[in-house]
């Protein structure tokens, strides 16, 4: 049976919690995520795909959990289902076919999932000809990151395949941690963020809001080149390109101090690494460069390195950090996640032409200036901006600037 106990949210669900409250009810769908999966090879029935994605959420506590705000406004978990069949019938939303997929994506992306009244997942089976060819996952950001969506795939097809997975270390230990043992590294990071703020660069002079821009960088870059490229200058393939954003956004804007909050994956130890919950966060990095990129790529690394190590912090102190640095006119920051798949991961291995397609960005809330690096098998970097001061002009000298320093490093091609 059931207990009716609740436990604080770790930082990353908080985090979560926070940009969520800050969301038009109409717009609560952007906290989710949506992920398809292509099933191993077998003949797997709609039962099999089921009960794996049932055993599943038994794994990983944060699949059966959902959320009770307390009298102050803080979530707190509470475990709603107790057995893999209940995580079952709460998640299992049908079957429908392959065809339908992309319209599906679309649909269940913009649906909301209210992870106080629902557990925060759900998915359907994408069957061909009546026979089960992948699943569509949808999650709200509460329970999984990127990387734990990952995680989530490859504990999936071993419980498909059979194998016996115990549970996992879930968030409801993980807060535990943090608000005992762990508590000296949030205040570290609180101190971090403040030296940071306080060194920035002062907020520039207003100017109109433009409308919202969408951009996608295809770069045409095999990750293989980029790991590559990456491990000739030796920096990771992620501040490799960060600094060639941060190279591109200092000659567009001709301020040589620039605020940047990279994302934190915060998965840095054994510890850590295998447990799904949401536990990126931003962290604060200030670059101020004068060198040519080829030699500021390795003080970039590092400065970055130094960073990530303070991406576990609590979002209410760092709002009130943050309150008083743009109550003084602080610069709001160029905001990065680089999601990029690791050396030996398939990939491409042909170098492509380059080329940018421009969007209308559905989502309408979070960062201002927002870069997402994504290689899983070539490079292609995803912006959305809704920042005054910026035009599709300005933007796309970003992205030209960008494309030929990293060809450059990559021993690639023009824009």
């Amino acid at each position: 049976m059931l207990s009716d106990e609740t436990y604080p949210a770790t930082v990353g669900q908080l985090s979560v919690w926070r940009d969520i409250e800050k969301m038009p009810p109409e717009r609560r769908w952007e906290a989710n995520l949506v992920f398809v999966w292509d099933l191993p090879d077998g003949a797997w029935t709609e039962d099999d795909v089921w009960d794996a994605l049932g055993r599943l959420g038994m794994r990983h506590g944060s699949l059966r959990t959902r959320y009770r705000i307390d009298a102050e406004g803080f979530p707190r978990q509470w475990l709603a289902a107790g057995t893999a069949e209940e995580v079952r019938d709460q998640v299992r939303q049908g079957t429908a076919e392959v065809a339908a997929r992309e319209t599906m994506e679309t649909a269940e992306l913009q649906r909301a999932i209210d992870a106080t009244a629902e557990l925060p997942w759900r998915a359907w089976i994408l069957a061909e000809a009546g026979t089960p060819r992948q699943v569509l996952v949808v999650v709200n950001h509460l329970a999984a990151d990127g990387a734990a969506m990952l995680l989530m795939r490859d504990d999936f097809e071993r419980l498909l395949r059979g194998e016996a997975l115990a549970a996992a270390r879930g968030p409801l230990e993980m807060a535990l941690d943090q608000q005992g043992a762990g508590s000296g590294r949030l205040r570290t990071a609180e101190r971090y963020w403040r030296r940071t703020l306080d060194a920035a660069p002062p907020l520039a002079p207003g100017a109109p809001q433009g409308p919202p821009l969408g951009a996608t960088l295809h770069t045409g870059i095999p990750m293989p080149l980029a790991h590559e490229g990456a491990a000739k200058h030796e920096v990771s393939a992620a501040s490799l390109v960060l600094a060639a954003y941060y190279a591109a956004v200092r000659e567009v804007t001709g301020e040589r101090a620039q605020l940047f909050y990279p994302m934190s994956s915060n998965r840095y130890d054994d510890e850590h690494a295998a447990v799904v919950t949401s536990l990126n966060q931003w962290t604060p990095l200030l670059l101020d460069l004068d060198s040519p990129f080829g030699e500021m790529l390795a003080k970039v690394h590092w400065k970055s390195f130094t960073a990530l190590k303070h991406g576990v912090c609590s979002p209410d102190a760092i709002l009130a950090i943050r309150s008083e640095h743009e109550r003084g006119g602080g610069d709001p920051g160029y905001y990065y996640n680089p999601i990029l798949a690791p050396p030996g991961f398939p990939s491409e291995d042909t170098v492509a032409a380059p080329s940018v397609e421009h969007y209308a960005p559905a989502r309408a809330t979070g960062p201002g200036f927002y870069v997402i690096a994504r290689g899983l098998t070539s490079l292609d970097l995803i912006v959305r901006v809704h920042r005054p001061g910026w035009t599709q002009a300005s933007l796309d000298r970003v992205l030209t600037l960008t494309q030929s320093m990293l060809a450059e490093s990559f021993g690639g091609h023009p824009l």
